[in-house]
């Protein structure tokens, strides 16, 4: 972590994977996406449990990113189902990255935000 209120680049993939978890979960549940105080709910949460910070902006970017990504996980069953999805936290709020599917989420996230700064 930075001094400088924002994040490394593996906190900002963490940060992105648990907003898209978030968004699936709640479309699982709901089949609706999650409302903006939901999104910053879920924000607010994963920055406590890391014991991390960011900027207002960075929160923003990574909101709209976890929007604009989330459906394309969609194509796989898997995530359709809140039950199994829930099952990829360990410890409360942490994102449990021994589950290979987590991996591969995290692994699409980052890239995802490797793409953007392009």
């Amino acid at each position: 972590m930075t001094g400088d209120n924002k994040l490394d680049d593996a906190e900002r993939a963490d940060l992105l994977c648990f907003l898209v978890l978030s968004q699936l979960i709640g479309h699982a549940s709901t089949g609706q996406w999650l409302r903006t105080a939901h999104v910053v709910e879920a924000t607010r949460m994963w920055l406590a449990s890391n014991s991390a910070q960011c900027d207002w902006l960075e929160r923003v970017k990574l909101a709209k990113m976890s929007v604009d990504l989330a459906p394309q996980f969609l194509i796989f069953p898997w995530f359709m189902d809140p039950t199994a999805m829930v099952k990829l936290f360990v410890n409360g709020w942490q994102l449990d990255y021994r589950s290979p599917i987590l991996r591969g989420m995290l692994d699409v996230c980052a890239e995802h935000l490797l793409r953007r700064l392009e």
